[in-house]
């Protein structure tokens, strides 16, 4: 049983790609949703990030996740700081998970994590599922998804992995741009190979 870890940049799929993994009765994880619950209210995390940025950061004992995005988003050493603390915190959470459902023996897992190429291949990942599409596309799948114009789309690719980082570390690389039956057929024949 393989451990897939699944990425790609804004407006790749990965939701979708997920969602079609789990069809074929494999469970997934979702590492944005992981990270927000180590960020949670009485969370470790949480308290390291109030030690780290100040309790401006907090809205009733929670996150104020738009400032801190603010923030992050506009200067890159706050960035990093949040990431030593959250990264760490978010891989040993996703560790727990993991062992949990291989006790389920399912026919594998897979890991959505959008910043896999940023942060690094963890050990529990067996192979990199990156999903790749042209550039065109993926900014205009971003836009509409997200309702912001071309120039906030274009910054948050600008700051992610570029398509050539992510395809250097891809062992299975999706074309996101054909008809989802066909994905559904790869993702298919992919967990049954």
């Amino acid at each position: 049983m393989k451990v897939y870890g699944l990425t790609g940049g804004i407006g790749s799929g990965k939701t979708t790609v997920r969602q079609l993994f789990e069809e074929e009765d494999v469970p997934t994880l979702d590492a944005d949703k992981i990270a927000r619950e180590v960020v949670g209210k009485n969370q470790p995390g949480l308290a390291e990030i109030e030690r780290a940025f100040g309790s401006e950061y907090l809205v009733n004992d929670e996150l104020n996740r738009a400032k801190l995005r603010e923030l992050i988003f506009n200067d890159a050493s706050s960035k990093q700081r949040l990431e030593a603390i959250l990264h760490p915190l978010i891989r040993q959470r996703t560790a727990e998970l993991i062992q949990e459902l291989k006790k389920q023996h399912p026919p594998a897992i897979v890991i959505e994590i959008p910043l896999l190429t940023e942060t690094g291949k963890p050990d529990y990942i067996d192979d990199v599922i990156v999903l790749d599409l042209a550039p065109e596309t993926q900014l205009e799948r971003a836009m509409i998804r997200d309702q912001l114009p071309e120039k906030d789309i274009q910054k948050i690719i600008q700051q992610q992995a570029s398509r050539a980082e992510r395809l250097a570390i891809a062992d299975i690389i999706l074309n996101t741009e054909q008809p989802l039956d066909e994905l559904r057929k790869k993702v298919h024949s992919l967990i049954n190979s």
